[in-house]
């Protein structure tokens, strides 16, 4: 059936791409070649499609493929959900092997060399769309898909395979960013032969321990089993989410903690998750299972889940690694069929569901009274604290956030685990008001007038970071952003900040010292970087905390080097 199938995926191939895929470089070649390059360079396409849901023309835009492609055969970067898409594709004929390793290095070579914008090493399909894989770059909240699609049967060799494998180690150290689809014959076909490319998506639930409710709308809840859930997304993601609220954040804070009470305690993960949230065309229960409710089996058209899109990309990502491990769990569901719902209840659905008030940890901060004492010491100055959720400064100039002073404190403090935290996850830093990490920011010892002076002095460093960004291109300008944090406790260090908590503390000389010490501290931090993780992804390395500490030893020493006689603050 192989054969048959190729057939059946390059006849949708030409439907979908024909006269849309560019293959005017081919003009002169043999008929075989450009049916072959046509071939690949629309299953590329096509993989973004399904991968990204995008529309065809926009898909066939997106083909780099040819001459120095860098083994890129197509890029696309979704704004909206900060995803950046790099495929590689491999048409062949007989539908039999997978990805040649040569190949596949050349992908992960190119791969490298994307993330650290060295544009100059790709063909000007590539070069053309700079700006727009900068913006992807510089974006912190950037995740990263790759797309492997092939026509053969075979699973990636084993030598392939842990290539990949040890490229997203080191993308990912030391949180998720980077994730591998495989796409060969058996989805391709699957994708194909369903025709989902478009179409509403039916599902057929099990609902275990359901419950119905009738009116004013027709709705029905219950457990369903989070490897059922993991299906879901492998099947329709990202079509599966509301178009406007269908973003999944990566491994967040929060979705860390999804991901390890399923990993840990998966027996528990029913109490601990707050839910999903669905809406259908229509819901109708299927006989088996008779009347009780138990277990029933349900027919949901036209889903969109609206609320619970990091849960469920949490749960694939999960059963991803430790499918034996969450086999247990289930999480609650609840499906609302739209079928006698008035005009615009959905929407109205869709924004309530996720507009409700939620308790974080910065919210605890409110309880200790040091945040109070120092707001009003403030307040009597003329400058305005505002510590509490939703409360901000009438005036940047004269006034700051609970956020800003966290990272101010955490970069000014002498050890940098506290630095790569504020980077990494700030919300940890508050996560315990009776003991460090957070008494070691906040207590008693803190004074008003020192605290708001680093504010000063940060947003100093922070505002020379941007001018030092502006001055570099490539991953050297990546570096002042990614890496804002980390040199800002570099400079923190050479400054002599000992007597801040005296009022007549020569502040303007502090701040006028803050240009030279960070221009020459991102020189030294770039040229570390790229000493000691040439081919590292910037965004990544800079989350990670003994990869700083290198970098760190790295700075320091040309510190020394260069005789730069300038104080520690500890």
């Amino acid at each position: 059936m192989s054969i048959i199938h190729v057939q059946q995926i390059r006849s949708q191939l030409l439907t979908l791409f024909d006269g849309l895929v560019d293959v005017s470089d081919y003009g002169t070649r043999p008929v075989e070649e450009r049916d072959t390059v046509f071939l690949t360079r629309s299953l590329a396409a096509f993989s973004l499609m399904t991968a990204a849901d995008i529309k065809p023309d926009r898909a066939a835009a997106c083909v780099t493929d040819g001459g120095q492609d860098n083994g890129i055969d197509a890029i696309y970067y979704d704004d909206f959900e900060k995803v950046l898409y790099l495929a590689q594709a491999k048409w062949k004929h007989d539908g039999k092997g997978s990805i040649e390793r040569g190949d596949a290095q050349k992908f992960i070579q190119g791969i490298n060399d994307i993330i650290n914008a060295r544009f100059d090493r790709f063909n000007d399909k590539v070069s053309r769309r700079a700006s727009e894989i900068s913006a992807a770059l510089f974006s912190a909240n950037t995740r990263i898909m790759i797309l492997l699609a092939y026509t053969g049967q075979d699973p990636l060799a084993e030598e392939v395979e842990r290539d990949f494998q040890d490229l997203l180690r080191e993308m990912n150290d030391p949180s998720d960013v980077v994730q591998l689809r495989v796409l060969r014959q058996g989805n391709l076909h699957s994708v194909i032969a369903s025709g989902t490319l478009g179409a509403p998506i039916n599902l057929d639930v099990v609902l275990h321990n359901w419950g119905q409710i009738r009116e004013p709308y027709e709705a029905y809840f219950g457990h369903v089993y989070v490897s059922e859930v993991a299906s879901w997304w492998d099947k329709h993601h990202p079509r599966l989410f509301s178009p406007n609220l269908r973003v999944f954040l990566g491994l967040t804070e929060i979705n860390q903690s999804i991901v390890e009470t399923l990993e840990k305690t998966p027996e528990n993960f029913w109490y601990y998750n707050n839910g999903v949230t669905a809406l259908c065309g229509s819901i109708k229960k299927k006989p088996i299972g008779g009347n009780t409710h138990d277990s029933g089996v349900f027919e949901c058209t036209d889903v969109r889940i609206v609320n619970g899109a990091q849960t469920v990309g949490a749960i694939a990502l999960a059963h991803a690694k430790h499918a034996e491990t969450v086999v247990t769990a289930t999480v609650m569901v609840r499906f609302i069929s739209l079928e006698k719902c008035p005009e615009g209840f959905a929407v109205q659905v869709t924004r309530a569901t996720n507009t409700q008030n939620r308790i974080e940890r910065r919210d605890f901060v409110s309880l200790d009274p040091e945040q109070e004492r120092l707001r009003t010491e403030l307040q009597l100055e003329g400058i305005d604290y505002c510590y509490k959720a939703g409360d901000s400064p009438r005036n940047r100039e004269s006034g700051f956030d609970l956020t800003e002073g966290t990272i101010a404190l955490a970069c000014a403090y002498s050890d940098i685990a506290y630095a790569m935290q504020a980077k990494r996850e700030i919300s940890k830093l508050w996560e315990d008001i009776t003991k460090a990490p957070y008494k070691s920011l906040f207590n008693s010892g803190l004074s008003s007038l020192r605290f708001w002076r680093l504010v000063q002095v940060h947003r100093r460093i922070d505002g020379e970071l941007k001018s030092q960004q502006d001055m570099r291109e490539g991953r050297g300008a990546m570096v002042p952003v990614h890496g804002n944090r980390f040199v800002a406790r570099q400079v923190f260090q050479h400054l002599d900040l000992r007597d801040l908590d005296n009022p007549a503390a020569d502040l303007n000389g502090i701040l006028g010292s803050i240009p030279d010490l960070t221009a020459r501290t991102v020189d030294l931090t770039v040229t570390g970087t790229n000493e000691l993780y040439p081919d590292s992804y910037i965004a990544s390395t800079f989350k990670n905390l003994s990869k700083c500490r290198k970098i760190e030893e790295y700075v320091e020493k040309g510190w020394h080097e260069g005789d730069a006689d300038v104080p520690t603050l500890f």
